[in-house]
């Protein structure tokens, strides 16, 4: 299990747990959430946001 933080769109900031390591961790409200190679300053996975 990883943390990841959502970045951009309109749940920015939120931080979830996922078993997810690659891909989409999140779909909600026209949205999808992608995992990037990126950590924050707290080591959690950035995921970038796309509108579908």
């Amino acid at each position: 299990m990883q943390k990841v933080i959502l970045m951009c769109g309109p749940v920015h900031g939120r931080v979830l747990h996922t078993d997810v390591l690659d891909g989409e961790v999140l779909r909600e409200a026209g949205w999808s959430y992608w995992l990037t190679d990126d950590l924050d300053e707290k080591g959690r996975r950035i995921t970038q946001a796309c509108r579908d």
